[in-house]
């Protein structure tokens, strides 16, 4: 049976319509009916357009990785790439009347990457010219050569009823003059500008819904087409004479002429070959894992599915559904042959026991605990423990089928939670305040609770001693300030150390070493090593004759209670004598304790890095309480955790897992690190995971709208019916085939919250190659007398970095501007095959040019690495040109500082120029295009600062007191595109009355997020 197809970027001429569904283009009639397909590639394709007389298509196709402009014949046929641009934005927004140029709307070249504009390519290729028309990705001609432009024109169904300062809007040349005038001034926010006859169409939700409307070119007589009251109206587009748009993934069709908006019956004739079932690397999607309590087997989750394999032999057994259903946190209980695991199947988290015995399962239903972010076994009985996203602490008795909460913070989630090694007692890191995290305990039988450490700051991540006798943690305790190399401050990067408490009053440190006669330390030592290794015999036989036997008798085994004396128990914090880290993690094995530790690193992901690079860098130390000393054992590692007899160990290198004995130094050697008992890697390729596209999207839809149910900002909602919302846009999953079109739900779900940071990203997408451009940092023009690529223009940037400066700026090539490029790598270039074509694929790349000077005919050959990326350099002559501006208006008498986000980049940015610039007689601070972040308050609290006085050196000039104080009065410069952060900054500008704010209304989306949920494919969604 045809499929209906999620419907997408239509296009019409005539009696002819294409549009984009399962990432290909289709050609269907004006009145509907079976759809043609037109294209079978590997990228998405988005915002076709068709040429003004209906023979050629323009799209943005990704064929090769980066979104480009591509050409086809409208009936099918070969396509053609025109564009060498690699911008992170790209869409297609029609034909010059004559249809000799694709107008197409970008990012490319610009100093950041939400300034768009219009450029032109012609439909043979060659160099794309920008339109001189500034910042504006949407245009539609008329008669007479009138123009109507929009700025800030984006997708209103993604966030619906935004009112803010980058609200999409229309300017107006009515008569091709080339005045424009502002059209329109509506509560709403409008896109997709058509002009057709004596009108000018558009998209608007200043009603409350996205529908079509148009108004004359002077912005008069507003009449509303169509009315949809549940799914906006999406990306509308018209021949001059009728138009198309798409809502709620159906096909639409409007007459002018008749004042008639029908939805069009589409059938697609189509196997929908990415809803095919498909198998997908384990280890790239690892979720969790956890040790068999004997150390022999591994359970682990991958893409929502749940496994357990032996550590490096015999069969890979999946629970549960094969399909449709996801499943967290697996963990095994006690008896070693049954599994609990949380499991959204029944439409709502809820806990799963499987038994593996008769392949069957139970769930407990009622037992409701909202979003579960973490699930702990008792060590002893069918008892977990389970924190939440309400900031709660569960016990579950899955014998019973009952759950209590033990205990809930106001201020923060639980950090950490162990159970004792008899099972009477939980400890866990309990918010006390916001600014504080202590340690408690909580007794199981009577419920009650107890705070055992009085913090400074946070006491978190707690592990009981398998002895019982300590209870370890981290402290942020320790306040041993760094001065900074830079500027005059200091910061605390480490802070972290590892402490204990004893947990009887009679307890000596265990740091404090007994006087042992010559001899004894080594006697004890071979006493444990016969003892280690007659259990160690005894357990080999024992598995020998039946593993099974051994397990079952080390699950009835009931270990002794454990004596926690409370009284004074705070006052029984010993620090272990290590240095200050960053830790994050710690546990206990036998005679020793383990940490995991990561290095200090910059904040910045430096350009011309590999982003690919995710090696894992933390590693384990641990400390022998028998001679008092620490080690270094395992590094590379991104988290570990320890079977329940703190025996065996196992650790996750990014997309690895190893089982290693517990306190033993990682082997190594090249044979260490290939799968298998000898290194302790586990070969994850065993593990095959099976996907079935459809039913994983109709899960992950469930769980994305869940998500935003229970942890939205507003309890209700917004005002908005979610559960409806629900209903509404359920039944669209049916229709999606493919993983774009999932997401572009996704977006739209979540836009009826009327919010912002709604976001929907990530995720895994149909694969195809991905060629990097490279760059050399230039800006070309064609000279077409005499057949060359002229260089217009060399980016500088900071030649001191060669990753954020054009490499002709390299000293000793002595490349100028007007030179001509005659060839790269051996080809020459042509008009239609220009520079960049042949930087395809050349990113990071050293690479060959032929270079002919500036009016004359000699050439020489020079050799360059190309750039992976040129906006980091495009950014820094955009901010040098408008210091040196600045500073020549003022006569020297002003400072300027940009700031182009409120994260690491833009706090690194701020103090690059704000120590330079602080001490002229005024200040400038530009926020305009602040993409946001959560420094904000760091960078106001240093432009607070009042100067008092001075500092006077016998030799040198007088240094301002405070330090790096601002000399004079400042003024803050922002516009429509900063958000976020950069919102907060710019009214926090005003209410600290540290100057005047000069601008435009900005972006207005202050609700801030914590992306911390991933979907099974590692989509992530923002609440």
């Amino acid at each position: 049976m045809p499929s209906q197809g999620y419907i997408r970027f239509p296009t019409i001429h005539q009696d002819q319509i294409v549009f984009v569904s399962e990432d290909d283009l289709w050609l269907v009639t004006s009145e509907g009916g079976r759809a043609e397909r037109l294209t079978a590639g590997m990228g998405r394709i988005t915002s076709p357009r068709f040429s003004p007389d209906g023979q050629a298509l323009a799209f943005v196709g990704r064929e090769e990785g980066p979104s480009e402009v591509f050409s086809m014949p409208a009936q099918g046929g070969l396509e053609r790439r025109l564009t060498y641009q690699a911008a992170s934005s790209c869409e297609v927004l029609g034909w010059s009347p004559a249809g000799d140029e694709i107008l197409y709307g970008s990012n490319a070249a610009q100093m950041n990457g939400r300034f768009k504009v219009i450029y032109a390519v012609t439909t043979q290729g060659g160099l794309p010219r920008q339109l001189p028309f500034g910042a504006a990705n949407a245009i539609s001609y008329g008669p007479q050569g009138g123009v109507v432009l929009g700025r800030n024109i984006g997708e209103p169904a993604h966030w619906k009823r935004y009112r803010g300062g980058t609200v999409g809007y229309l300017w107006c040349d009515q008569d091709g003059s080339g005045s424009f005038q502002r059209l329109l001034r509506l509560d709403g926010n409008i896109a997709n500008p058509c002009w057709v006859g004596a009108r000018i169409y558009f998209l608007s939700d200043h009603e409350g819904v996205g529908n079509v409307y148009s108004c004359t070119p002077a912005g008069e007589d507003i009449r509303r087409h169509t009315e949809h009251n549940d799914f906006y109206a999406r990306n509308l587009s018209t021949d001059g004479e009728r138009l198309v748009y798409h809502a709620g993934a159906d096909l639409y069709l409007l007459d002018p002429g008749s004042q008639d908006a029908r939805r069009l019956d589409v059938d697609l004739p189509s196997t929908r070959t990415q809803r095919n079932r498909k198998f997908v690397s384990a280890s790239h999607y690892l979720d969790s894992y956890a040790l068999h309590p004997q150390g022999h087997m591994v359970a682990l989750t991958t893409r929502g599915k749940a496994f357990s394999l032996g550590n490096w032999e015999g069969p890979v057994i999946q629970y549960g559904r094969l399909d449709g259903a996801r499943y967290r946190l697996l963990e095994w209980l006690n008896d070693g042959k049954r599994l609990v695991a949380i499991s959204d199947a029944s439409e709502r988290e809820a806990l799963l026991v499987f038994t593996p015995e008769d392949a069957t399962e139970k769930t407990y239903d009622d037992i409701e605990f909202g979003r579960a972010v973490g699930l702990h076994v008792s060590p002893t009985d069918d008892r977990v423990a389970i924190t939440n996203h309400r900031n709660e602490l569960i016990v579950a008795d899955l014998e019973a089928g009952t759950a209590r909460v033990l205990d809930r913070s106001n201020h923060a989630r639980i950090q950490g939670v162990a159970w004792s090694p008899d099972g009477n007692w939980l400890a866990y890191g309990f918010a006390r305040t916001s600014q504080t995290t202590a340690i408690k305990l909580c007794n199981l039988e009577s419920g009650e609770t107890h705070y055992v450490t009085e913090p400074v700051l946070h006491d978190t991540s707690p592990a009981f001693d398998p002895e019982g006798k300590y209870l370890y943690f981290l402290g942020y305790r320790t306040f041993n300030p760094v001065y900074d190399n830079l500027h005059f401050d200091l910061s605390f990067p480490r802070g972290v150390r590892p402490y204990l408490i004893t947990l009887q009053r009679d307890l000596r440190s265990p740091f404090i070493p007994e006087p042992k006669a010559p001899g004894e330390k080594d006697k004890d030592k071979d006493k444990d090593k016969d003892k280690q290794q007659s259990a160690s015999n005894g357990e080999e036989e024992s598995s020998q004759k039946n593993g099974e036997d051994r397990e079952e008798a080390d699950a009835s085994k009931k270990p002794d209670p454990i004596t926690i004396e409370l009284e004074g128990i705070t006052s029984r914090v010993i620090p272990f004598p290590v240095a200050e880290g960053r830790y994050e993690a710690i546990r206990g094995i036998k005679g020793k304790a383990l940490f995991l530790s990561f290095p200090i690193e910059g904040a910045i992901s430096i350009p011309g890095i590999d982003p690919r690079d995710t090696r894992a860098k933390g590693h384990i130390d641990s400390y022998e309480f028998e001679n008092n000393k620490s080690e270094g054992l395992i590094d590379g590692v991104s988290d570990f955790d320890l079977a329940r007899d703190a025996r065996t160990l196992i650790y996750r290198s990014h997309h690895r897992l190893r089982v290693l004995k517990a306190g033993d130094k990682a082997p190594k050697g090249e044979s260490s690190e290939r799968p298998g008992r000898e290194g302790g890697w586990l070969d994850l390729g065993r593990v095959k995971v099976s996907v079935q596209p459809a039913a994983e999207w109709k899960q992950m839809f469930a769980e994305a709208w869940r998500l935003q149910r229970e942890q939205f900002w507003a309890a209700d909602m917004s005002g908005i019916d979610w559960d409806a919302i629900y209903a509404q846009y359920a039944p669209l999953v049916e229709r999606v085939s493919s993983r774009a079109e999932l997401s572009d739900l996704l977006w739209e779900l979540q836009g009826e919250l009327g919010t912002s940071h709604a976001y929907e990203g990530g995720g895994e997408y149909r694969s195809g190659p991905h060629y990097r451009q490279g760059f050399l940092g230039v800006d070309w023009t064609y000279d077409a007398e005499n057949e060359r690529y002229r260089i217009a223009n060399i980016v500088r940037g900071d030649p001191s970095d060669n990753k954020a400066t054009s490499p002709l700026n390299a000293p000793g090539l002595n490349v100028s501007e007007s030179d001509a490029v005659l060839a790269i790598n051996g080809q020459r270039v042509s008009r239609e095959r220009t520079p960049d074509e042949l930087l395809v694929n050349q990113a990071g790349n050293e690479i060959q040019l032929i270079i002919e000077g500036a009016g004359s005919t000699e050439t020489r050959v020079i050799t360059v690495k190309a750039l992976t990326e040129e906006q980091t350099a495009r950014y820094r002559d955009w901010v040098e040109s408008n210091r040196q501006r600045v500073h020549t208006l003022s006569e020297n008498k002003v400072g300027y500082i940009h700031i182009p986000d409120m994260g690491p980049r833009g706090y690194a940015e701020f103090h690059r120029s704000y120590l330079t610039e602080y001490d002229y007689p005024a200040l400038l601070v530009d926020v305009r295009w602040n993409g946001g972040g959560h420094v904000s308050g760091l960078l106001l609290e240093k432009l607070a600062r009042r100067r008092l006085g001075y500092d006077f050196p016998r030799w040198g000039q007088p240094d301002p007191y405070p330090s790096e104080s601002p000399r004079g009065p400042m003024v803050a410069l922002t516009n429509e595109q900063a958000g976020s952060d950069g919102d907060i900054f710019s009214h926090s500008f005003k209410l600290m009355q540290l100057g005047p704010l000069i601008g435009k209304r900005t972006w207005g989306g202050v609700i801030g997020i914590h992306p911390r949920h991933a979907l099974v494919d590692g989509t992530v969604t923002t609440q």
